[in-house]
C-alpha cells in the first residue's frame, strides 16, 4: 500500500494523513460487524470483521516501512536519513495507537449494545483508551518536538514481547474456545495483539536495517 510522501520518495513527509479517513471508516466498520454478530449470536463475524481491519492496519505498516527497508533507496547515506525514520515510526506508533483505539471502541460498542455481559469488559476498554491516547500524545511530540530522538530499540521489544506473551497466554490457555461471556473480548485482544506484534516487528527492522546499513 503506498503512503503519500512530500519531497520525493521516502522523503520526510512520510504521512498517514491520506489513508487517515479510510482507516477510521474500516475501523468503525470493524466494530459494527462485530456488534451484528455478537448480536445474533454468531462468533465467526467478529472474528472476520477484527482479522480484516487488522490485515489493513498490518498492509498501511508495511507500505510506510518496506521501502525503507531496502539497500536502493538510499536512506541510510541521506543527511537526513534519522528524520526519515523518525518519521516512519511516528507513522508506526500512529497505526498502534488505531490498534488500541479500536480494541477499546469494540469493547465498549460489543459490551453495550448487545446482550452479551462481561464483567472487566469497560475495565480494558478504559485500558484501551488510555493506551491510545498514551501513545496518540507521544505520536505527536515525535512530530512536533525537534530534539526528540529516534524511538529507543527497547521499547519497540518491550512493547512487542508484552504482545507476543499476551497472545501466548490467550492461546495457550484455550480462552478462544470459552463460551462464556469474554469470548468476544478475546476476539478483539487476539486480533489486536498480532497488529501490535506485527507493528513492533516492522518498526525494529525499520530501527535497526536502515541504521546499520
Amino acid at each position: 500500500m503506498s503512503m503519500h510522501q512530500h519531497g520525493g520518495p521516502y522523503g520526510q513527509g512520510i504521512s498517514l494523513r491520506p489513508l487517515l479517513p479510510w482507516l477510521l471508516l474500516a475501523s468503525a466498520l470493524s466494530v459494527t460487524m462485530m456488534v451484528l454478530g455478537v448480536g445474533r449470536g454468531d462468533r465467526f463475524l467478529p472474528s472476520i470483521a477484527a482479522g480484516l481491519l487488522v490485515a489493513l492496519v498490518a498492509g498501511t505498516g508495511l507500505g510506510i516501512n518496506a521501502p525503507l527497508w531496502s539497500k536502493m533507496s538510499g536512506v541510510a547515506a541521506r543527511p537526513d536519513s534519522g528524520a526519515v525514520i523518525k518519521e516512519a515510526l511516528r507513522c508506526n506508533v500512529w497505526l498502534a495507537a488505531l490498534v488500541y483505539a479500536w480494541g477499546a471502541s469494540a469493547m465498549f460498542a460489543v459490551y453495550s449494545l448487545s446482550d452479551l455481559t462481561w464483567r472487566h469488559a469497560y475495565q480494558y476498554g478504559v485500558g484501551g483508551t488510555v493506551f491510545a491516547a498514551g501513545l496518540g500524545i507521544y505520536g505527536l511530540r515525535l512530530g512536533r518536538t525537534g530534539t526528540l530522538q529516534i524511538p529507543p530499540l527497547a521499547l519497540t521489544v518491550i512493547h512487542g514481547v508484552a504482545a507476543a506473551l499476551g497472545l501466548v497466554y490467550l492461546i495457550g490457555a484455550e480462552k478462544l474456545a470459552t463460551v462464556k461471556g469474554d469470548w468476544a473480548a478475546n476476539e478483539v485482544f487476539l486480533w489486536g495483539g498480532f497488529a501490535i506484534v506485527a507493528l513492533c516487528i516492522m518498526s525494529a527492522v525499520t530501527q535497526t536495517r536502515v541504521t546499520r546499513s
